[in-house]
């Protein structure tokens, strides 16, 4: 990926996405960045799949406490930093951007769900925000390439 410029937005994106699905993280930088391929693909997508069917059930733990924000925290940390390393630019900022990035899309989501319950379904709510969720993971790495 020779892409330098944007590095800090797209961190800050990629850290938004993985706030409200944790698997968005380093998940879609993963399928962006180099030295990935068909196994690691089917892998993330299967992994991000089976986090927003179980999103959905009342077993998973809030994003807002420790047990919900650390993986997200984490996956956007790392998804930041194959952001960095791809392009080449130290990977300390992007990190950082990330990880702070992923609270703020973690209390978003909450704050949505909340608000969207008052007036619909809490099912339609999730899957809206499933679909926000990967158009911001998707505007994160748009225009990158994959050069193995």
């Amino acid at each position: 990926m020779a892409e330098r410029k944007g590095i800090p937005v797209r961190a800050c994106l990629l850290g938004l996405a993985a706030g409200s699905r944790a698997s968005l993280g380093a998940g879609t930088a993963l399928r962006a960045v180099p030295g990935g391929g068909p196994a690691l693909t089917t892998l993330t997508v299967l992994g991000t799949v089976g986090e927003f069917i179980g999103d959905k059930t009342p077993f998973a733990p809030s994003r807002l406490e420790w047990a919900g924000l650390i993986p997200r925290v984490a996956s956007a940390m790392v998804g930041g930093g194959l952001l960095a390393r791809a392009a080449g630019v130290p990977l300390p900022p992007a990190v950082l951007i990330a990880g702070i990035a992923a609270p703020v899309g973690a209390w978003a989501g909450v704050t949505w769900r909340e608000v969207w319950g008052r007036v619909g379904p809490d099912t339609a709510g999730a899957l809206i925000e499933d679909a926000v969720a990967l158009a911001v993971a998707g505007a994160a790495v748009r225009g990158l390439t994959r050069e193995n």
